[in-house]
């Protein structure tokens, strides 16, 4: 009787310390938060790219055209994005908190930029994460 529960508890702990180590599809992630953000009607040009790695940590960036004509209408147009990306980012399977460092600019206007934290203040440090997103867009 104790080898089968030695085999029952030893399964266990591997499948804990398995799932411990999952890694999201980083390029399936990428694909859906593009997705997501192209189509969006604010959405002109640009790339959102998705890192998920031991060494560099899990980030969500990129520099986005989006329409508006000021700072203050691609701020509204980047909140929008945001969002998508926080709903998107946690239907997503395997996935960690994520550092944000989205920044979008008007079209033809690439100086005039607008960061993540200009429209979500991270909530500690200096990069706004997934979690911030969340709590800010109360997902």
């Amino acid at each position: 009787m104790r080898a089968p529960r030695r085999a029952v508890l030893l399964g266990g702990l591997a499948l804990s310390v398995g799932a411990c180590g999952r890694r999201s599809d980083a390029r399936a992630v990428q694909e859906a938060l593009q997705s997501a953000v192209s189509a969006l009607p604010v959405y002109v040009d640009g790339r959102v790219q998705y890192q998920d790695s031991a060494s560099a940590g899990t980030t969500i960036s990129g520099v986005l055209t989006l329409q508006g004509a000021d700072r203050t209408a691609v701020a509204a147009a980047l909140g929008s994005v945001l969002e998508a990306v926080a709903r998107t980012y946690r239907e997503q399977p395997h996935v960690r908190t994520a550092f944000v460092r989205l920044e979008a600019h008007p079209t033809g206007n690439p100086a005039e930029r607008v960061p993540t934290a200009g429209v979500v203040p991270p909530s500690t440090g200096s990069n706004t994460t997934t979690e911030d997103l969340e709590e800010h867009f109360d997902l």
